[in-house]
């Protein structure tokens, strides 16, 4: 079993190198995607294809390779790593060039694909919950983009770490956003509540399916804006994003929640679903 699979700018490489003059490297002048597979089927890919797509034309870079390229990447990157848990991760600039802030034209983009092994967060974390430290929200105006521009998501990772904290909750202008890599919900009675989809947070995948998964269980769902002072109010809540999965949130700084039957309800429907299109096997806590 490899335990990473390369593909750089048209070929499979043994070893990750390439050029350190990539304006990627420079200004992180691209966009990126983090897909999980399992059983070599990757989840929710063609969602993924179009938010990828949807980056790539607000920041005025071409695909480099046709979306049946890419796909093609995948699934072949995911036979050669021969994982039943997988992660992919592409990234897309807009090329290599020496150092200018004004690109030069005719620069052909630049594609990374990354294929590797993939460790699911403990089921007693997923059981349990998590504690979230409140965190300013210091990034760019436009965190619809899934950029690779995330210095501000490192910084409150960091904070929350030395803190002894699992992650860190965004907050701008007296509400929060959303986590350093994940989105947010909060639950009051019988409604979920989570940011409105803007430019002041990622049009995320899993939040989408949360959504449908909630809607479909009649569970009523508003998106509107948290403020920190309505903290206090929440019976619930929970983090949803491609890596975390569904998990639950037990502490935000000095608020303690409890774990809500709705966060579980959601959680199962979740794991429902991922294996519907694995065709199972997936390891879920006890619900």
């Amino acid at each position: 079993m490899n335990k990473r699979v390369y593909f750089i700018d048209g070929s499979f490489k043994r070893k990750p190198l390439a050029s350190i003059e990539d304006r990627g490297f420079f200004f992180a002048d691209s966009v990126y995607e983090v897909i999980r597979a399992r059983n070599g089927i990757p989840f929710f890919l063609e969602e993924h294809i179009t938010r990828l797509q949807h980056g790539l034309n607000e920041l005025q870079i071409k695909m480099p390779i046709s979306e049946e390229n890419l796909r093609e990447i995948i699934y072949k990157s995911l036979k050669k790593l021969k994982a039943k848990e997988a992660a992919i991760y592409i990234q897309i600039t807009r090329g290599k060039e020496p150092r200018s802030h004004l690109p030069r034209k005719g620069t052909k983009p630049s594609i990374i694909v990354i294929t590797s092994k993939f460790r699911p967060l403990p089921l007693e974390l997923l059981s349990r919950g998590v504690d979230l430290i409140l965190y300013p929200d210091i990034r760019w105006g436009r965190c619809d983009i899934k950029t690779t521009m995330l210095l501000p998501n490192v910084l409150g990772k960091i904070e929350s770490k030395k803190k002894g904290y699992f992650d860190a909750l965004f907050y701008k202008n007296n509400f929060v956003t959303e986590s350093t890599s994940s989105s947010f919900f909060g639950i009051i009675g019988q409604t979920l509540l989570t940011h409105p989809k803007d430019h002041n947070i990622l049009p995320a995948i899993t939040r989408e399916k949360v959504i449908s998964i909630a809607v479909k269980l009649n569970i009523k769902v508003e998106e509107k804006p948290i403020s920190i002072e309505s903290l206090n109010d929440l019976e619930g809540a929970f983090l949803a994003g491609t890596t975390y999965d569904i998990l639950p949130v037990k502490k935000i700084e000095n608020i303690i929640l409890p774990l809500n039957p709705i966060s579980t309800l959601i959680q199962k429907e979740y794991y429902r679903l991922l294996d519907e299109i694995s065709g199972g096997s997936g390891k879920h806590i006890s619900l």
